[in-house]
């Protein structure tokens, strides 16, 4: 199955080039390559998503999506937005696909995880359309539309904590603009179970960094290494803040240079000072209260939650 392409590959190398130029990759730029994959392995090895397969099972999400989001004789588009490998999508195909009219859209920048998906999902007989697309995008909000104007429902879903890594005033507007009324977004989160310090050093600790050698740090490194930077002229930290806002915590990740480095992408030139940092992952933990009343507050109703130590499910609905 081809992708349809909304993005092209000289675009994606502009966008990288001025995220470099101001210090800052943004997330969508670091599944590319052996990162894609390399996801999966951090997957694995994640105490969140460990703790959460021995306490919850794949029919957790299923009933979910049967008590809040399909009806018969209803005709839907499910639009993946930041797909990965679409492992969950799959389980829910596996599961009610015989008993409703569904059409598959996912959405991802990274060819490479598209290509993930379509093999994960290639044995199921699913009506489906990979999308390759920075759905933030003007052009792909005019596109998704075209695409899916005739169906009853559109459902979007950001699964396996994608929402995790988005600045929450960027997203809310994103999100408001792409969705019609009534339309729904389903949201796989981190949250936090508490506000004192000990909670935020249980978090802090989650993510661990050793000197180049976990997985999160190959997956981040990939993007610098793979194009321009040796291992040895770099490291990673970690920082951890609050967004009083929305009660949140952000925990930021530094790509650290050690010396003075020159680039050339795109026949332009970008000099890199030793000990500058470039800020190249964010994750946050929501307090469930702020965010509930976040949404509302542009014009979203709860729909349902359901807790899982520190994952939960948000349903939201555009009125």
């Amino acid at each position: 199955m081809s992708i349809y392409n909304i993005i092209s590959d000289s675009d994606i190398t502009s966008e990288i080039s001025q995220c470099l130029r101001n210090r800052y990759l943004d997330q969508k730029f670091l599944y590319d390559w052996e990162a894609a994959s390399l996801y999966y392995k951090f997957y694995e090895e994640d105490p969140l998503f460990t703790h959460s397969k021995k306490n919850s099972d794949e029919l957790d999400i299923i009933w979910f999506w049967l008590k809040n989001c399909f009806k018969k004789g209803e005709r839907v588009a499910l639009i993946s937005l930041w797909c990965w490998n679409s492992h969950i999508e799959r389980d829910i195909f596996k599961n009610i696909w015989d008993d409703f009219d569904i059409d598959y859209f996912w959405v991802d920048l990274s060819k490479d995880m598209l290509k993930l998906s379509e093999k994960n999902l290639e044995n199921l007989n699913i009506n489906k359309k990979l999308i390759c697309a920075d759905f933030s995008s003007e052009k792909f909000i005019d596109e998704i539309y075209k695409l899916t104007k005739k169906y009853d429902k559109r459902i979007f879903t950001f699964f396996s904590n994608t929402f995790w890594n988005i600045n929450h005033t960027n997203i809310i507007d994103l999100l408001y603009n792409i969705l019609n009324s009534w339309e729904q977004i389903w949201l796989d989160v981190r949250i936090r179970n508490g506000n004192s310090t000990k909670d935020d050093l249980e978090i802090f600790n989650i993510h661990k960094l050793d000197n180049n050698k976990t997985t999160l740090e190959k997956i981040l490194g990939s993007v610098f290494v793979k194009n321009w930077i040796a291992l040895e002229n770099w490291y990673f930290s970690k920082v951890l803040k609050k967004e009083d806002s929305v009660n949140a915590l952000k925990l930021e990740f530094y790509f650290n240079l050690k010396n003075k480095l020159v680039i050339d992408i795109k026949w332009q030139k970008i000099t890199l000072l030793p000990w500058e940092k470039i800020k190249c992952q964010q994750i946050y933990y929501h307090d469930p209260e702020k965010l509930i009343d976040f949404f509302k507050e542009h014009n979203f109703r709860l729909v349902d939650k359901e807790i899982k130590w520190h994952r939960w499910q948000f349903l939201f609905e555009k009125l």
